[in-house]
């Protein structure tokens, strides 16, 4: 596509004979070359044209304001100035069908001149459209800015401009990955002049976080200091399908703020390495309240048969493995996922299974055909070992099965497995990090070679548990190196001892 195909279209359009026909096709191109720039627009056209009010195209996004978009073929200075105050309350998009020449959209002020506070109003023309289509192929990046434009793009968008919008903030772009301030400071200057408040704090979010992320501190971020907050879905994925990034120092700043439904519902080339980085970063950070495992059968071209890889499929995370998949979610219910039924495990096998990986159980359920018993003890302590229990399993005939299991995670936090679904969900409002909950529960509800468990102990390996001690841990370390001061007793190595 020549950076001159949409303008030559126009003047192709505007040939044909029949008037209602140079209308629809004057519309369709410039609804393509609409959602050209941003293929998340939906574009609904009007039965109106080139007139005084009403618009000819409605551009909408899920989630989002719709906007109006008024086709101008009089691009006379005067004249568009005039159709644009006419509409300039319904901070619309005014697209001239001509280029313009000699037009200010700040109403006779220099191009360079601040628009109004609180007049939103783009007016561009075909020409400038391309030169962000042609960059958004040629940086992704620039894609970020090309949907913001049409969403909340202010000003004047000519050729000149777009090339100038997209050159900064690609630099901008790789300042923040640098911490070059100059060029950084260069795009914020440019984005807080060309888009709305809304579109502003989502752009200056994004470069924001990748100034932290590369080791800069938001105090000297080149920018409106008040810019936190998690970055949108555009912006997100835009990082992760990036060529991929190897520093999980970077991902772990960038996935601090982030929640689980956040990166669930963005939508991703399949295999995401950068994705891979962002999950395996921040398994401290990102928690979930239930999983569900499914089994699953190695597929034609996957890159290590037993090797566990995050992804996201129907709409969750999902961390796949040679022989299972188990997806996570927030609540149960958005487990969207058909049940994968077993009929339960042995009694010998919960324990082996818990045992194996110093998983106390502190309650359980057993069934045969015809009687169901629940075990566990008073204070809700771990049962695996006991002799009451053991007894009591041998009095069963051999088709019983555990149909579930309480596992207690984290000192306290409870986690039922049901072997029935293979689910797993925290009791009440427990919820666990993924570094805590995808290896347990693929451990207790599957049956993992030992090969399969060295894989997924290789897919949580950056899992770091919090270590900042509680409130009543802090006090009490407190009064235990008091006591030592006042004894004057300490070990070899200089810490204090009782």
């Amino acid at each position: 596509m020549t950076a001159s195909y949409f303008s030559n279209a126009l003047i192709a359009a505007f040939e044909a004979p029949d008037p209602r026909d140079a209308v629809d096709r004057i519309k369709d191109v410039v609804a393509r070359e609409l959602e050209e720039t941003d293929s998340r627009a939906i574009i609904k056209k009007t039965e109106f044209f080139n007139h005084s009010f009403a618009p000819d195209l409605v551009l909408s996004w899920p989630g989002e304001n719709k906007r109006f978009v008024f086709l101008k073929s009089d691009t006379r200075p005067d004249v568009l100035r005039e159709d644009v105050d006419a509409v300039r309350k319904h901070n619309p998009i005014v697209f001239a069908l001509d280029r313009m020449e000699g037009y200010s959209a700040t109403r006779g002020r220099s191009l360079e001149a601040p628009q109004p506070k609180g007049d939103d109003t783009l007016v561009a023309d075909s020409r400038g459209m391309e030169v962000l289509i042609k960059s958004r192929h040629e940086d992704p990046v620039v894609a970020l800015a090309s949907s913001a434009v049409l969403q909340g793009g202010r000003g004047l968008l000519t050729e000149v401009e777009a090339q100038a919008m997209a050159s900064s903030i690609s630099a901008g772009f790789s300042g923040a990955q640098n911490l070059d301030a100059e060029s950084t400071g260069d795009a914020v200057a440019r984005i807080m002049g060309h888009f709305d408040t809304r579109r502003t704090s989502r752009l200056l979010r994004f470069l924001s976080a990748v100034w932290v992320g590369s080791g800069g501190s938001p105090t000297n971020f080149p920018g409106e200091q008040d810019v936190a907050g998690d970055l949108d879905s555009a912006a997100l994925e835009f990082l992760l399908n990036l060529p991929p990034i190897e520093d999980s120092e970077f991902w772990r700043r960038i996935g601090r703020s982030l929640a689980l439904d956040s990166i669930a519902r963005l939508n991703l080339k399949r295999n995401s390495e950068n994705l891979q980085f962002l999950v395996e970063s921040n398994l401290d950070a990102l928690y979930a309240r239930a999983c569900r495992i499914v089994r699953r059968d190695p597929e034609l071209g996957d890159e290590d048969a037993s090797s566990f890889r995050w992804i996201l499929d129907r709409g969750m995370l999902c961390l796949k493995g040679p022989r299972s998949a188990a997806y996570f979610a927030s609540r149960v219910d958005d487990l969207k996922l058909e049940v994968d039924s077993g009929d339960g495990i042995t009694l010998q096998e919960l324990l082996r299974r818990a045992e194996s990986h110093g998983v106390p159980i502190s309650e359980l359920e057993l069934a045969t055909p015809t009687r169901t018993v629940s075990y566990a003890t008073v204070n809700r302590d771990d049962v695996s070992h006991d002799e009451e229990l053991l007894e009591l399993s041998r009095t069963f005939s051999s088709t019983a099965l555990v149909q579930s299991a309480v596992a207690t995670l984290m000192g306290s936090r409870p986690l039922v497995c049901d072997f029935l679904t293979r689910t797993g969900k925290g009791r009440t409002t427990s919820k666990f990090p993924l570094g805590v909950l995808a290896p347990v529960a693929l451990s207790l509800l599957t049956d993992l070679s030992a090969r399969e468990q060295e894989k997924l102990q290789d897919a949580v390996r950056l899992y770091l548990p919090q270590q900042t001690p509680g409130l009543f841990e802090v006090e009490d370390l407190e009064r235990g190196e008091e006591i030592m001061r006042l004894s004057g007793g300490s070990d070899e190595s200089g810490s204090w001892f009782l």
